[in-house]
């Protein structure tokens, strides 16, 4: 199941590289961060060095920049890979439904179908996303 799984992921293999490491970077970041600045306030504004104090400050400035273009990339081309797969998901679901034989379509209610199909698919759509699943609360 899971390789049946991970063969939507084939045609958009860089962009899920791009997400999933943007993630990794951003984890890494978001625990780093509050550590930095704790040496910052302890270590480095006690000594009153003023160039170290700027070339700190600047560092951590450089560190937020970057977490912000990580959480963009990981939110916005995290969602585009999240629909991608729901649209891959969809046609192949549409596919099949069309090969159905019309005795099913007889005993099947249409809109109940769909609505199922549509709304399932919806909810995968949703949990595949990198972003969803490597974000922090």
């Amino acid at each position: 199941m899971i390789r049946e799984f991970a063969s939507y992921y084939k045609g958009s293999m860089r962009l899920f590289a791009l997400d999933f490491m943007c993630s990794i970077i951003f984890g890494f970041l978001e625990f780093a961060f509050p550590i930095a600045v704790a040496i910052f306030i302890e270590r480095i504004l006690p000594s009153e060095d003023i160039y170290l104090v700027l070339a700190a400050g600047l560092g951590l400035c450089a560190v937020y920049l970057v977490n912000a273009g990580l959480t963009y990339i990981v939110n916005y081309w995290g969602h585009a890979l999240g629909i991608r797969i729901e649209t891959e998901m969809r046609r192949q679901a549409f596919r099949h439904l069309q090969k159905l034989s019309f005795s099913y379509y007889d005993r099947t209610k249409m809109g109940h179908l769909l609505a199922r199909v549509t709304k399932d698919l919806e909810q995968i759509g949703e949990h595949t996303m990198v972003s969803k699943t490597f974000s922090w609360p």
